[in-house]
């Protein structure tokens, strides 16, 4: 998403609404329960960071990268 977003000018309202559009699978079952939770809208870094938490792929990868 960080790069389809480079090339998108959305505001972090819309980035949030982009990235739990196209959440697949598990990640979408989780975020019907973040929903559930959070009793208002996300900005876009707080969702990343409970993204990333629950998914932490990519920052592993970047920390093996460094």
């Amino acid at each position: 998403m960080r790069k389809f977003f480079k090339i998108h000018n959305y505001s972090d309202n819309m980035k949030v609404r982009v990235a739990r559009f196209n959440l697949k699978g598990k990640a979408d079952i989780w975020w019907e329960d973040v929903k559930n939770i959070q009793e208002e809208d996300l900005t876009w870094s707080e969702f990343e960071e409970l993204f990333q938490k629950k998914y932490p792929l990519e920052r592993y990868f970047n920390n093996k990268a460094k």
